[in-house]
């Protein structure tokens, strides 16, 4: 007994140590992400300035007057078009942020209330906290950061029995996992309504089956069983029931929309360079936008590098380029990664304040 007594106290010692080392690793995350999306928007606009220069270039070794001009014309109206802090649609770039902040609530509550579920006794504003906080360890290698945040912050407000922490752990996997899933199940559904290669909308219909499989209930309590050792398997099969799915898929397809939403608006707040006939207005523009991201973000999750690092970009690229063109898809989706990250640090920062000023008491909001 004296034995285990003196390893809590020095692990409560080193638990300050902990949560520095844990705030430096996520900050220089942060820091990473959003210096590799400044740099590749700095190369992308580059690169744009460079075929305006080439084209003035054409037209000063360009001996027909007409063709001169044209040319000349044609640089002009590209340098005016290329990103930059005047040309963009700041308004709409307000709405997109505001759209992205709400569109991350709906799984405040999904946690919530599979904590509730579950049986953990947390105010809805501490798991929104938690929740919350959780995205800034979605740039750590191997998303395992994002669980021990949530987990963590949740842990010092309730009372520590056996097992409790595989509890949380186990509402925060369930909340992931179903965001996820409906992700895969928007993505899957609205390009089978494209018109993209036959092939690519069958792989799309069989993941919008495939990825609804995993959270059915009877599954979901299995893997949460193997995985969660410490928890009884009888006692979760009777709280992971179907009408908690449905409840829960509900918002979670609710935060979907408004993530695409989000990233329609921020489509529009950018000049398209490229000369295309006829642009795509917001609104039919939004069930691409929509499908894109969500397919981006999911396998982004799925492929376990920080943030989805160049998976997330890969896969939107190709579902948006024939719609608005490569150079206006890739700057729309830089443009959404350093939004996202700036929003979710934004966010993260006002939760870990209020858990910190909480201290043991639950937020209520």
């Amino acid at each position: 007994m004296p034995r285990e007594t003196s390893w809590r106290r020095r692990f409560s010692a080193a638990v300050p140590w902990i949560r520095r080392a844990v705030f430096l690793l996520v900050l220089v995350g942060l820091i990473a992400a959003t210096k590799e999306s400044l740099l590749r928007w700095q190369n992308e606009t580059e690169t744009l300035r460079g075929q305006v220069d080439a084209l003035m270039d054409q037209a000063s070794m360009e001996p027909n007057v007409t063709r001169r001009a044209a040319l000349v014309a044609e640089a002009s109206r590209r340098e005016s078009l290329i990103p930059s802090l005047g040309n963009l649609r700041w308004p709409m770039i307000a709405c997109s942020g505001l759209f992205y902040t709400l569109g991350l609530l709906p799984p405040c509550w999904v946690l919530f209330r599979c904590l509730s579920a579950l049986g953990v006794p947390c105010s809805l504003g501490r798991a929104s906290a938690a929740q919350l906080l959780g995205h800034a360890g979605k740039y750590i290698p191997g998303k395992a950061m994002v669980v021990v945040l949530r987990v963590g912050a949740i842990t010092p407000v309730i009372e520590s029995t056996a097992g409790s922490t595989a509890l949380i752990a186990s509402a925060v996997f369930y909340e992931t996992l179903l965001m996820m899933s409906v992700g895969g199940w928007v993505a899957g559904v609205l390009l089978w309504t494209s018109e993209l290669p036959i092939w690519v909308r069958a792989m799309a219909a069989l993941m919008a089956i495939g990825a609804i499989v995993p959270v059915c209930p009877p599954l979901m309590r299995r893997l949460i069983a193997r995985v969660q050792k410490g928890i009884d398997h009888e006692d979760v099969l009777a709280r992971l029931s179907w009408s908690l799915l449905v409840q829960c898929t509900i918002a979670s397809l609710f935060s979907w929309l408004l993530i695409g939403l989000s990233f329609t608006l921020l489509i529009a707040a950018i000049p398209a360079f490229e000369s295309i006939a006829i642009l795509p207005s917001v609104g039919s523009l939004y069930w691409t936008a929509t499908s894109a991201i969500a397919l981006g973000m999911v396998l982004g999750f799925a492929s376990l590098l920080p943030g989805g690092a160049g998976v997330r970009e890969l896969v939107t690229l190709l579902i948006l380029s024939p719609v608005i063109g490569a150079t206006h898809a890739l700057l729309a989706v830089i443009a959404a990664r350093l939004m996202f990250i700036l929003i979710e640090s934004i966010l993260a920062a006002f939760a870990s304040l209020l858990i910190r000023r909480s201290a043991t008491l639950s937020i209520r909001m």
